[in-house]
C-alpha cells in the first residue's frame, strides 16, 4: 500500500465541513490565481482509479481575483472510506483549462 501525504480527514457520510482552497498560479506558488470569468470543478478519485468519484462544480468565493474556492459535499461524495486524490480544474473564459497539483484526503469510518 502506498503512503500518501494526507492533508485532511473527513468522516464517512458527513457533508460538513465544505472543502475550501486558495488556488495559486504555476511557478513559485506565491501568485494567487485570478478566477475572473472562470469556472472551477472539484475532482476526486481513488489514486488507483481512473474514474472520478466526484467531478462537480465548485464555488468561487468572494472576489475572484483572490483565488478562493469551495466545494460543498453532495449526499454520496463521502460514502466510501479510503484515500482520495483531489484536485481543482479551472476553465478560463477562453476555454483553456488548468488543473492544480493533486492533494490527498482520507475518508474514515464513523
Amino acid at each position: 500500500m502506498a503512503d500518501y501525504d494526507i492533508e485532511a480527514t473527513f468522516v464517512q457520510g458527513d457533508r460538513k465541513p465544505s472543502l475550501q482552497a486558495n488556488l495559486h498560479a504555476w511557478g513559485d506558488g506565491s501568485d494567487i490565481e485570478d478566477l475572473t470569468g472562470a469556472t472551477v470543478a472539484f475532482q476526486m478519485r481513488k489514486p488507483d482509479d481512473r474514474q472520478y468519484t466526484v467531478n462537480a462544480a465548485a464555488t468561487v468565493v468572494g472576489d475572484p481575483t483572490e483565488g478562493n474556492v469551495r466545494y460543498d459535499w453532495a449526499v454520496n461524495d463521502l460514502a466510501v472510506i479510503g484515500t482520495y486524490l483531489c484536485q481543482w480544474q479551472i476553465t478560463y473564459g477562453d476555454g483553456k483549462t488548468q488543473t492544480t497539483r493533486p492533494r490527498y484526503i482520507e475518508v474514515r469510518r464513523q
